[in-house]
């Protein structure tokens, strides 16, 4: 019977992935409770950090293998300062509170939105 009951949960899998399924959790709400407002702030992190992949790949593909190892080197460090910096912030300001993933994810966000605009002025 364990058998049947596997075999048909891996069956619904292939017929519905993953994300074919309701998501936990609050949706994005920027007026909303502060589990809406936290969704929003980590949706709009994810979208800073898919535009800043998207314009990282662009300047890299462009620049000279010289330059292209600059250019990750310096990505690197700035990688490296960017999460403990917004746990700082995040941690100073809320630390254990409700509203700390708002902050954290704000932080994240607005630095990676930063960033993006320095990768965009970028001359090896």
């Amino acid at each position: 019977m364990k058998t049947r009951n596997c075999m048909f949960g891996m069956a619904l899998l292939l017929i519905f992935p993953l994300s074919a399924w309701p998501q936990d959790g609050p949706g994005c709400n920027y007026s909303g409770n502060q589990s809406e407002m936290n969704a929003c702030a980590q949706q709009d992190f994810e979208a800073a950090d898919q535009e800043l992949n998207r314009i990282y790949k662009a300047l890299s593909d462009s620049l000279s293998k010289q330059d292209r190892a600059v250019l990750l080197k310096d990505q690197r460090n700035w990688l490296k300062k960017r999460d403990p910096l917004c746990k700082k912030e995040a941690n100073d300001v809320a630390e254990g509170g409700s509203i700390w993933p708002l902050i954290f994810n704000g932080c994240r966000a607005s630095d990676t939105k930063a960033r993006i605009g320095r990768l965009k002025q970028w001359h090896g």
